[in-house]
């Protein structure tokens, strides 16, 4: 509700911020290996950026274009080292369950892949493609808590990557049952969302291709500026006492 909130105040500057990040995310995604390595390595500092806002915003003041690079001027060496760090545990934990997983978990991924593109179903995964993912569930998920508060950490209170990622960890355990909480709250609205717009996706007439585009786009972008302003509005009720 307090997400929603800052969002209602000024919901047209936030959905900009958002597509203009999404904008430098997906032009970065062009370029080749180098691109996606960027991307993730300044997603903290973007973060960063966003969380400035949702403090300006609170404190009543104008939120702007410029707030998204804020991260850029404010610790950016931290912030890129979380990212760094994010990466290079994303590859491990890919590893692992490409180790664990082998050559069942790569079909599995191919055909699911093919599928989405319409062509043909992905096979059943096997209780070794279940497992791998189960344990790839089990290492990413204290990877999540160590960035999820860290680049507010960084940039509104001038914490290290490290000194911010292990609060961030200990912020989540603390309040381990309300992030559970939020964290399902956030897959069924994410759910709720994408059935409603199938709903109504459903009804328009043939030849609104266009149309169906920007409402799922639109769509999305309002759930993904909804969910980083929760991460400002959760930083800011798990550190409270601290500040």
């Amino acid at each position: 509700m307090e997400a929603f909130r800052l969002f209602r105040r000024s919901p047209l500057i936030w959905l900009l911020l958002n597509t203009l990040l999404l904008v430098i995310g997906s032009a970065l995604m062009l370029i080749p290996l180098l691109g996606p390595v960027v991307f993730a390595l300044l997603t903290p500092v973007f973060m960063a950026g966003l969380m400035v806002a949702c403090r300006d915003a609170e404190s009543g003041g104008p939120i702007e274009l410029a707030h998204l690079f804020v991260g850029f001027r404010q610790n950016a060496a931290q912030l890129v080292t979380v990212g760094g760090v994010y990466l290079v545990g994303q590859v491990i934990v890919g590893g692992v369950m490409l180790f664990l997983g082998g050559d069942e978990l790569r079909a599995v991924a191919a055909a699911a892949m093919q599928e989405s593109a319409g062509r043909q179903p992905a096979p059943a995964p096997t209780d070794k493609v279940y497992f791998a993912l189960l344990v790839g569930a089990a290492l990413f998920t204290p990877l999540a808590m160590a960035v999820w508060f860290a680049p507010p950490l960084v940039v509104l209170r001038g914490a290290t990557a490290s000194a911010a990622m292990k609060a961030s960890i200990r912020g989540c355990l603390d309040n381990l049952v309300p992030m559970l909480v939020y964290g399902l709250g956030l897959v069924g609205s994410l759910f709720g969302v994408l059935f409603i717009l199938r709903a109504v996706l459903s009804i328009l007439p043939s030849g609104t291709g266009f149309i169906r585009e920007v409402a799922a786009i639109g769509t999305f972008l309002a759930w993904v500026t909804l969910t980083l302003l929760s991460v400002y509005t959760g930083y800011r009720d798990v550190f409270a006492d601290e500040a």
